[in-house]
Order: structure tokens, then C-alpha cells, then sequence
């Protein structure tokens, strides 16, 4: 009888599975490192010059490292960091936004004691605004 070399897929994935205890592992960090790597990757292949590729690789070997280091605490704040940046991207993103909707019916001015932004109807000629924070008024034109 012939005896196959090698491993077997489970005792392949019982090796993966013991080496990875007390590694960090796979996160939301990882996977945007991976993903950006990889689509600089992609368009490394239609321009010319090595930075892109060279960028791309680091970003994969550091999401790699990430997942395979001890170092949980260390992650942990890298993580933490990555969610704060995200987060403040994400709420300057939906301001904008939402800025750019509504812009043909309101405009936003701002307070000249206080300097707050405030939203006020467009189309009224001039107007006189009470600031809703210090209460100064002054009048505009929207």
C-alpha cells in the first residue's frame, strides 16, 4: 500500500490554529492595510515607476506582521487609532455632504462675535440673524 507524504488538511489547519495562540490575529486595521496594499498594487501595474509597488508591499507586510505579532497591546492602540481617524474622516465626509444638499435652500454663515456657523434660508433678501449661541444679531444678505 502506498502511504501518502505530507499532511492531511486537518492536521494543515491544527498547525495554523496552534501557531496563531497568543498571536493578535486578523482586524478591521489588517484589512484595510490589505486591501490598500493590494489596489496599490493593482495600479502600480498601469503606471510606470516602483514607489507604488514598493508602498503597496509595505502595507502588506506590515498587515501581516500585525497579524502574526504577540504584541496585543501595542495592536490594540494601533487599532484605536485607526477607528478615531476613520470616524473623524467619516463625520467631516457626512457634513460635507449633507452641506452640499442643502445647499440651494439654506446658506451658512458665520457669527462674526462667536464665528459658530449658522444655517439660514436662502432667498430672503437680506435678513437680520439672531446667533443661537451668544445671542449677538447682525444682519446678512442669503
Amino acid at each position: 500500500m502506498i502511504e501518502k507524504k505530507g499532511m492531511n488538511g486537518m492536521q494543515w489547519i491544527s498547525k495554523i490554529l496552534f501557531y496563531m495562540k497568543g498571536r493578535y490575529g486578523y482586524d478591521e486595521f489588517s484589512k484595510a492595510l490589505l486591501l490598500f496594499g493590494l489596489v496599490l498594487g493593482i495600479f502600480s501595474n498601469f503606471s510606470e515607476g516602483i514607489i507604488l509597488t514598493a508602498v503597496g508591499m509595505a502595507a502588506i507586510a506590515y498587515a501581516g506582521l500585525r497579524i502574526v505579532s504577540t504584541e496585543k497591546g501595542n495592536r490594540r492602540k494601533e487599532l484605536q487609532q485607526y477607528i478615531r481617524v476613520k470616524q473623524s474622516l467619516f463625520i467631516s465626509y457626512r457634513k460635507t455632504r449633507n452641506r452640499w444638499i442643502q445647499r440651494k435652500a439654506f446658506k451658512i454663515t458665520k457669527c462674526p462675535n462667536c464665528k459658530r456657523k449658522i444655517r439660514v434660508p436662502r432667498g430672503r433678501k437680506k435678513i437680520r440673524i439672531t446667533c443661537p449661541s451668544c445671542q449677538h444679531k447682525f444682519v446678512k444678505k442669503t
